[in-house]
């Protein structure tokens, strides 16, 4: 009989390792994410930050050069300054802009248009 405890006993202390480990396995596939997400957050608000700057800096071109097009060169002698980290462009006429900045440590792109509306893919 004392085999049979012994047994159930190993069972009970297996059984509940598979369940630690999945309740570990759970906890760990929500908390990853949330971290990368919080880790990330400043390249994100750099990267939006250099796209509200350009569209300023290209407002400010328009004011002064109304039927022109803007480019990067343009705005940069408007205000804007660029960054090591975030790559802009910058195209179109006040009716058809497009500002496009990504920072380089990560993949998501911030598109400001002609209207001032952000948008990402």
């Amino acid at each position: 009989m004392a085999c049979m405890n012994d047994r159930g006993f190993v069972r009970a202390v297996v059984m509940e390792g598979m369940i630690a480990v999945a309740i570990l396995g759970i906890i760990a596939a929500i908390v990853v994410p949330a971290i990368v997400n919080y880790k990330d957050r400043p390249f994100h608000e750099e990267a939006r930050a250099h796209a509200y700057r350009a569209y300023e800096a290209a407002q400010t071109f328009f004011r002064a050069n109304p039927n022109a097009r803007a480019d990067l060169e343009m705005i940069s002698r408007h205000g804007y300054r660029p960054s090591a980290d975030v790559r802009i462009t910058v195209a179109g006429t006040k009716n058809d802009l497009v500002v496009t900045s990504t920072h380089v440590k990560i993949g998501r792109t911030y598109r400001i248009d002609a209207l001032g509306q952000l948008s990402t893919y």
